[in-house]
């Protein structure tokens, strides 16, 4: 019979023909294995990925695909939520840096040119559109002494492109401007241009609007030079002497972005850790004076934010961007709509960390910013930054976007790698760009690839891949380790919505008008509440939700009335919470009173709306144009999809009264028609 002994921790059974030295050698060969295997589990039970798709947790994450263009490729990919290639572009140029997938599913994509005079981080100098199959069907070079494109644009919905320049402002100018002599160590200063560039042919682009920083300065060196005054009571102008240092590069601008809206643009301002706002509704004239444009400012800003040492208000204390990147707009509809999100770099933040935040501005009416000095809000609304802030920094680069089902995306850009985080700040995706310096790819087990300017996310329902294959080519990563991936789009999005007409605060609304409620996606009657009416603050009427009143189409709801609103009343409209659902169930919250208001016009007849009544839209189903008859003055028609986005109109032909409208471009489903911004009927392209 055998016995037991031990040899430091493990307990060997020992035959009887066994040696002792034969025994402590299998011994010792044991521990050796169990060792291993305790500090190397991967050997055994399957690699670690370093690369491509690193964590993919089921459930809840946004289904869609991810455009990303590393630094120093000549590549732009899309990979999908399991961090496959769907597809790519190729480019004779690096990034510069900024890309965009268009609504016709082509590339608008910055590169990097060979200028020789302005050569600093960001360079870019030629803008390409690359359509699906690979073909360049439009280039724009802008790239010469006095300008150079460099680090973003913004694809328009008019087809007409925003681009962020550098402008060279000869030293003789910016010192007779005010600037410091000795803060200039080369022949030109380098300032910012915002350019709108209406594309013509096939290399060609005109510039429809501009706005020049140098119109917009203010100093208090010399009082005998122009623009000097007290710069704390102008922070609508630029100091032209802020951090006066010998680098040519005084701004920097990083990013830019649009709310059509509102009609503003919205920037990053590296070198002065804030963001600014500008008034796109101005002439460009007007965008180089102090007055003008819908907001009355002309090119001035409008807001800033970030750090009020800027304009001479607050200290270092206060100072809240650290050399931020990617300011945007976030998108209405979307879990804190129309507030700013910014990725915080935190370059000079002691101690060292990045972070994702949004800020609400302050206002008194719609785009109206009644900022407040040094700080206007005081605090941030939201930030996420690591449980140990030091363990996520990215000292250059980077972004965030918010996600329409309340998601973030972060693009942690010098790592290259992008994760998605729910609303407890957990992690739920992660993919690290496995791409490294020249278009080299790189095998699953090595460190990450090339730094990554910013990624940008795309639903699956983006209009630029209708009629596109989008097949899983496999990971884009050399000897990919094996990996599954349980990707469930797991429906927990509330239906909300995303557009209420009349808009909430409208004036001079039609006494007939019909109350219209857009949803971010299809959504039906629940079981239980009611949409409540006030007038002047009274409760007018109270319509439960099985009410006949209260119609629904994909994703709008008519509320129809059997009175007419009158005249010189203040409207406003809530709507209990388990009114609307959608397909899975998720219930829409409660609508306040205080959130949807409107007013009646006085001058506003029912005479007025009779004239301007359709006699009927038709063919409905249609399969390319429609007809839409009017009797009097030609309507302003709208066309909204399911989704709630309007969409371009093109209207073909004007005869005998009637507007030609095609939509042989638009993709199949449930459209709604808006005329005179009332909702007029649903219409069903096949």
């Amino acid at each position: 019979m055998g016995k037991y002994t031990s040899d430091c921790c493990f307990k060997h059974f020992i035959e009887p023909n066994i040696s002792g030295k034969l025994l402590i050698f299998l011994s010792r060969l044991i521990f050796t294995i169990t060792f291993i295997i305790f500090l190397f589990p991967t050997f055994v039970f399957g690699q670690q990925k370093t690369l491509g798709l690193t964590k993919n947790i089921s459930g809840g994450l946004e289904d869609g695909y991810v455009l990303f263009a590393p630094m120093f490729s000549k590549t732009t990919y899309l990979i999908d939520k399991c961090g496959k290639k769907v597809h790519s572009w190729e480019s004779d140029y690096i990034p510069g840096l900024s890309a965009y997938i268009l609504p016709d599913g082509s590339l608008l994509r910055t590169g990097r040119t060979q200028d020789t005079f302005f050569d600093a981080g960001g360079k870019g100098g030629i803008i390409e559109k690359i359509d699906w199959e690979g073909n360049v069907i439009w280039s724009y070079i802008l790239s010469n002494d006095s300008l150079i494109m460099h680090h973003d644009i913004y694809p328009m919905e008019n087809g007409n492109i925003l681009v962020v320049a550098w402008h060279g402002i000869s030293k003789s100018r910016a010192i007779a401007k005010g600037r410091i002599k000795e803060t200039i160590n080369m022949s030109k200063l380098w300032s910012e241009s915002i350019l709108e560039i209406k594309p013509t042919g096939k290399s060609g682009g005109q510039i429809v609007w501009q706005w020049n920083l140098v119109d917009h300065i203010i100093q208090d060196v010399n009082f005998s030079k122009p623009d000097y005054n007290v710069i704390s009571n102008h922070p609508e102008l630029m100091n032209i002497n802020f951090d006066p240092n010998p680098f040519l590069d005084w701004i920097h601008i990083n990013s830019i972005d649009y709310n059509k809206s509102l009609n503003q643009i919205l920037i990053s301002c590296h070198n002065t850790s804030e963001i600014w706002i500008i008034d796109h509704s101005t002439s460009t004239a007007e965008a180089a004076s102090h007055s003008g444009g819908k907001y009355g400012k002309g090119g001035d800003l409008l807001y800033r934010w970030g750090n009020p040492q800027a304009y001479n208000k607050g200290t270092s204390s206060n100072q809240r961007f650290f050399y931020q990147h990617n300011a945007q707009f976030i998108t209405d509809g979307y879990k804190d709509g129309g507030d700013i999100m910014v990725f915080n770099n935190g370059l000079g933040r002691v101690p060292s960390y990045s972070s994702v935040e949004i800020i609400k501005p302050p206002t008194s009416g719609v785009g109206v910013y009644s900022q407040s000095f040094p700080f206007g809000p005081t605090t941030q609304k939201w930030i996420y930054k690591d449980s140990i802030p030091v363990k996520f920094y990215s000292n250059l680069f980077s972004g965030a976007s918010r996600l329409s089902n309340g998601n973030t995306l972060i693009c942690d850009g010098v790592a290259g790698r992008f994760f998605e985080i729910n609303s407890q700040n957990k992690t739920v995706w992660e993919y690290k760009n496995p791409v490294a310096a020249n278009d080299e790819i790189l095998e699953d087990g090595n460190v990450g690839g090339s730094s990554v300017f910013r990624c940008t996310f795309y639903n699956r329902a983006y209009s630029g891949f209708n009629g596109k294959t989008l097949t899983p080519m496999g990971p884009i990563e050399k000897k990919s380790y094996n990996y599954s991936c349980p990707f469930v789009a797991v429906d927990n999005v509330l239906p909300y919505p995303i557009k209420l007409m009349p808009a909430n605060r409208e004036k001079k609304v039609s006494v007939n008008t019909v109350t219209e409620i857009f949803f971010n996606e299809r959504v039906f009657k629940g079981n239980i509440g009611n949409i409540k009416l006030y007038e002047n603050s009274l409760l007018k009427y109270k319509i439960p939700i099985e009410s006949a009143q209260i119609l629904v189409t994909g994703n709008n709801v008519s509320v129809i009335l059997d009175y007419h609103f009158e005249n010189n009343k203040q409207i406003s409209i809530s709507i209990d919470k388990g009114c609307f659902k959608d397909s899975s169930g998720n219930e829409m919250l409660a609508l306040d009173s205080a959130d949807w208001g409107f007013t009646i016009g006085s001058e506003t007849k029912l005479d007025d709306i009779v004239k301007n009544r359709l006699k009927g839209i038709y063919p409905n189903p249609t399969n390319g144009k429609i007809r839409i008859p009017y009797e009097t003055n030609e309507p302003k028609v709208e066309i909204i999809n399911n989704v709630g986005q309007v969409l371009k109109l093109v209207i073909s032909n004007k005869t005998n009264r009637e507007l030609e409208v095609d939509m042989s471009d638009y993709s199949n489903g449930l459209y709604s028609i808006l005329v005179n911004n009332q909702f007029i009927q649903t219409l069903i392209k096949e």
